[in-house]
């Protein structure tokens, strides 16, 4: 069995995941719900991605050369963008930007790993995104579904 389907699968999911985001930056709207689903689903296919073995070291791959400081949207209408509580609700360490910046910086990552896929280099791109995935995004990740979450069932209460 080959390791294509599931970096295949992944990097549908990243596709989503960047192009649901460009899209609520551009309509400054979003819909908690389809975020959710998008976030959630990214999770879940980074949890099967981490099922690829990479073995030694991927030709240019370091992870920390390729992370950039990522300024948080502006203007976006995300409920809990700047949420008192974030760090309560993640047990996160601070971060500046709430929501719309650690979704800003899932996003930076992937599409770097997306970059990567795209110059034919799909170990160098599984390596990216599973450094990522263990030492910064995934927590952001599952961090921003926590918060998508208590959001929507705060809402549903109402």
């Amino acid at each position: 069995m080959t390791d294509e389907p599931l970096i295949d699968y992944f990097a549908f999911k990243a596709r989503k995941y960047c192009a649901w985001l460009d899209t609520t930056l551009q309509t400054g709207h979003h819909d908690a719900i389809r975020a959710t689903h998008v976030v959630s689903g990214l999770i879940a296919s980074a949890a099967k991605l981490m099922r690829v073995r990479i073995v030694g070291r991927p030709h240019g791959a370091d992870p920390a050369a390729t992370r950039a400081r990522v300024d948080p949207p502006s203007g976006v209408d995300l409920p809990v963008g700047c949420r008192p509580d974030w760090a309560a609700i993640c047990g996160h360490r601070e971060r500046t930007g709430g929501l719309p910046g650690c979704l800003a910086e899932v996003r930076s990552e992937l599409l770097r790993g997306l970059e990567l896929l795209d110059e034919g280099r799909p170990y160098d791109a599984v390596s990216h995104w599973q450094l990522g995935w263990i030492h910064g995004w995934g927590e952001l990740a599952i961090c921003a579904l926590m918060m998508l979450h208590t959001d929507l069932t705060a809402s549903s209460r109402s």
